[in-house]
């Protein structure tokens, strides 16, 4: 136990009086050895021995105590300041620093009897790091009456192991300190905790994390894999850990890919960067699978609640990639009325049906002025709406 011993003044002060003390005395040359104090003056710090005078006390009658020379207060009142300097001196060994750089000391036996007085009366109400501290005292109380200054732990000349045996480098095994370092840990992008927890602090803006979805994309890799091992079987294997699909809001790193992917499902110079400056965390939906956008969803606004580009990346469609992304959307504005227009022969109808967008109007020559004309992609379209009820 150690308590702030950063302030040494009052230690200053008891150096200054033990030093005028020593002085005074030094004027006096003498040596009381026939009252039992024996000191030397040529050691610094005396050696004080009571026992002469204990020994010559302890057989005389109480009425003939006050025959002595030197009464037990005298004897005291010259050797305190060698104690002092002694007690200094042994305080001095237990100090120690704590993190911060600031002086502790050990606490005295008084001081830990005292605090177990006064805070035994309340154990019932203590605080649980109040409680600790109390049980740390306590053991250090009996720690010092057993005469323990620390932890001995050591093992004896027959091998067998008492307590824990300081490990040393010396003792260090190459090789399975090699084979430790050698063992691959799972990012925390595929871990349990990961999938306990979710990336919230990782990810902006997330919304849903997908584990179970297994794409085309995904297989073909896997059998490339497969394929390289089968060539070249003593090669190591090409490792890849498996990542979940992560569907988050519109970031503005997603900019370059998710106009990538809108340029390849419908056509050149689309440009969504205003979405940023929209509601994004409700108009937005993107989804990703190891930083490579594979699907993006985009309303207009949180008020006109118009899907204007719902598209997934080739190799990863048939994943339910897109149906996530809707669902998003229509939970992010609950109570609204979501309307979109979609080509004629896009079998994105299907999906919109799914979920219970109705036909309202058909508009002959829609994306006249936006499809290539070789494209295979109808021109009409159809405005669908899903209703509020």
């Amino acid at each position: 136990m150690y308590t702030d011993d950063s302030d040494d003044g009052s230690d200053d002060y008891v150096e200054s009086d033990s030093q005028s003390r020593h002085h005074h005395r030094s004027k006096h040359k003498r040596r009381k050895t026939e009252q039992g104090v024996e000191f030397s003056t040529e050691a610094p710090h005396p050696v004080v021995s009571f026992q002469p005078l204990l020994d010559q006390v302890e057989h005389l009658p109480d009425d003939e105590l006050f025959q002595l020379e030197n009464s037990f207060e005298d004897v005291i009142g010259d050797s305190l300041p060698d104690y002092i300097l002694a007690r200094k001196d042994q305080i001095a060994k237990d100090v120690d620093r704590d993190d911060f750089g600031v002086l502790l000391r050990r606490l005295t036996r008084a001081e830990i009897t005292s605090l177990i007085n006064d805070y035994s009366d309340q154990v019932g109400v203590l605080s649980v790091p109040e409680a600790i501290v109390l049980r740390k005292l306590k053991l250090e109380r009996e720690r010092r009456r057993a005469a323990l200054r620390g932890t001995n732990i050591s093992a004896t000349s027959d091998g067998v192991v008492e307590g824990l045996v300081e490990f040393t480098d010396t003792q260090l095994n190459t090789e399975t300190v090699e084979a430790l370092g050698n063992i691959r840990k799972t990012s925390y992008g595929s871990s349990f905790i990961s999938r306990l927890y979710g990336n919230h602090a990782r990810t902006p803006g997330l919304m849903h994390v997908d584990w179970d979805t297994n794409t085309p994309w995904m297989n073909l890799m896997e059998d490339i894999r497969e394929y390289y091992q089968l060539l070249h079987p003593n090669r190591d294997p090409v490792v890849e850990t498996r990542s979940a699909i992560m569907y988050t809001s519109l970031q503005p790193s997603h900019l370059p890919q998710v106009h990538d992917i809108l340029s390849r499902s419908f056509w050149q110079g689309i440009d969504v960067s205003d979405s940023l400056d929209y509601s994004p965390e409700k108009c937005t939906v993107v989804a990703s699978y190891n930083k490579m956008v594979v699907g993006v969803a985009i309303m207009s606004s949180p008020r006109e609640t118009y899907i204007t580009y719902l598209a997934v990346k080739h190799g990863w469609d048939s994943s339910n990639i897109a149906t996530t992304m809707l669902y998003l959307l229509i939970t992010l504005n609950p109570g609204k009325d979501i309307t979109l227009h979609v080509s004629a022969n896009n079998p994105a109808m299907l999906l919109y049906n799914r979920f219970g967008f109705k036909s309202e109007e058909f508009i002959a020559g829609f994306y006249d002025a936006y499809l290539d004309p070789e494209s295979r992609a109808s021109k009409n379209a159809v405005r669908l709406r899903l209703r509020h009820h």
